[in-house]
C-alpha cells in the first residue's frame, strides 16, 4: 500500500475516534430529555403515590397492590426503568416523597391512631432490597386517617389527614436507625388545620406546597398555613396522587383519558425569597441489597462506550498499516 493511501487510514480512524469521545462525552453528561407533555400511565391500577427525582430526570410510582413495599422507576417519557422492591409489608400505602437522594413512603392510610414511613436512600431501579428503614409515628390525638406526605428540603416530613377535623401534622426529625421494635412510636405535632377534601400533596422547589383534591390544586403556604390560590384539575382522572413536574411550578396529577397523566400549573404568587436547595443526608443507611443488579442507561455509559470503540478502531487501524508494509 502506498504512503498516502496509508496516511489517509491513519487519519480517518483518528478523526473516528476523536468523533466517538465526543458523542460520548455528550451522551454522559447532558440530561435525559424532558417529556414536552406529561406522560402516559402503562400500569393497569394508579399509583398510590408519585414523586420526581429532577436531579435523575425520573419519577417513581408506588405500587400497592402487591402488598409489599415496590416501587417502579420512570424516565421523563414515561418509560419503565425498572421496579426497585423491597420486603418490607404495606398496610394502606398512601403517599410517596423524594427529596435530594431520600425516598419516604407512607403507610398512613386509614383509620389509626400509629402509621409508619419507610425511608430508602438512593433507590434504584431493577434492586431487591431486604428491609428498608421504618420509622413508627403516633398521632397526639388518637385516631386518623392520612392522606397526604409531604417531604421538605430540610428533609422533615408531614402527614395531612382527612375526616371531619382535618389536620396537618409534623413529624420530628428522623432518626437514622429506625424504630426500634421495642419503642414507643414517636409523636406527631399538629400545627395546623388542613383543607377539606385533601386526596395528596408536595412540596414544591420554590418552597410552596401542592395540595390536591379530586378536582383542584390548592397552592398552600407553609410558613402561615393559609390558602395562596387553587385551580381546577380540566379533566376526570383516576388516582390522587400528586407530585411536581419536571418543569418548575407544574405538577403531575392523577391518570386521566387514556391513561395520560395530568399536567397542571400552580395557581398562586411564587415566594420571594427562593427556598434552601435540598441537601442529600448522609445519616439515613441505604438498606441491604440482597440483588445487585447493573442498571446503567446508556446515557450514564456513553463514554466508557464511546472509548472502547475508539480504542478497538485504533488499534484495528494500526493492524491495517502493519499488515500492509
Amino acid at each position: 500500500m502506498k504512503l498516502k493511501a496509508r496516511n489517509r487510514i491513519v487519519t480517518g480512524a483518528l478523526v473516528l475516534l476523536l468523533l466517538l469521545v465526543l458523542v460520548g462525552s455528550l451522551l454522559a453528561g447532558a440530561p435525559l430529555a424532558r417529556a414536552a407533555e406529561a406522560f402516559v400511565w402503562e400500569g393497569r391500577n394508579p399509583p398510590a403515590g408519585l414523586a420526581v427525582d429532577a436531579d435523575r430526570q425520573r419519577y417513581w410510582a408506588l405500587d400497592r397492590s402487591s402488598g409489599n413495599l415496590s416501587l417502579t422507576a420512570l424516565g421523563a417519557d414515561g418509560t419503565v426503568q425498572g421496579e426497585m422492591t423491597s420486603r418490607d409489608t404495606l398496610v394502606d400505602a398512601v403517599g410517596l416523597t423524594h427529596v435530594a437522594g431520600t425516598a419516604s413512603i407512607g403507610d398512613i392510610g386509614g383509620e389509626r391512631e400509629s402509621v409508619t414511613i419507610y425511608q430508602i436512600l438512593e433507590p434504584w431501579p431493577a434492586t431487591d432490597i431486604l428491609r428498608s428503614v421504618a420509622h413508627e409515628l403516633a398521632y397526639p390525638d388518637g385516631e386518623q386517617d392520612g392522606v397526604a406526605l409531604l417531604g421538605d428540603a430540610q428533609h422533615r416530613l408531614y402527614l395531612v389527614t382527612g375526616g371531619e377535623d382535618p389536620g396537618v401534622y409534623r413529624a420530628p426529625l428522623l432518626d437514622a436507625q429506625g424504630t426500634p421494635e421495642d419503642a414507643e412510636p414517636a409523636a406527631l405535632e399538629r400545627i395546623a388545620d388542613a383543607p377539606e377534601g385533601v386526596t395528596g400533596g408536595t412540596v414544591l422547589r420554590d418552597g410552596r406546597w401542592a395540595l390536591r383534591t379530586e378536582t383542584e390544586i390548592i397552592a398552600w403556604d407553609p410558613d402561615t398555613h393559609t390558602e395562596l390560590d387553587r385551580v381546577e384539575i380540566d379533566v376526570e382522572e383516576r388516582g390522587q396522587v400528586i407530585t411536581e413536574g419536571l418543569v418548575d411550578g407544574e405538577v403531575l396529577t392523577g391518570v386521566g383519558p387514556r391513561g395520560v397523566i395530568t399536567a397542571t400549573r400552580v395557581p398562586g404568587p411564587a415566594p420571594q425569597t427562593p427556598a434552601p436547595r435540598a441537601v442529600r443526608p448522609t445519616s439515613i443507611p441505604v438498606a441491604t441489597t440482597d440483588v445487585e443488579a447493573d442498571t446503567r442507561t446508556f446515557e450514564q455509559t456513553g463514554t466508557t462506550f464511546a472509548l472502547a470503540a475508539a480504542a478497538i478502531v485504533a488499534v484495528l487501524a494500526g493492524l491495517v498499516v502493519l499488515v500492509r508494509r
